[in-house]
């Protein structure tokens, strides 16, 4: 989060794991090959 916003670079995480995604700022999934907000 704010070492991401601080620095101005982004990162991709791509999982599974709900608990891990939770912590992110943004999220997104793929439905019928496209991407969708959360």
């Amino acid at each position: 989060g704010a070492l991401v916003r601080q620095s101005g670079l982004a990162a991709l995480i791509a999982t599974h794991n709900h608990d891990l995604a939770s912590r992110m700022d943004r999220r997104v999934t793929l439905a019928d090959g496209k991407v969708v907000p959360l």
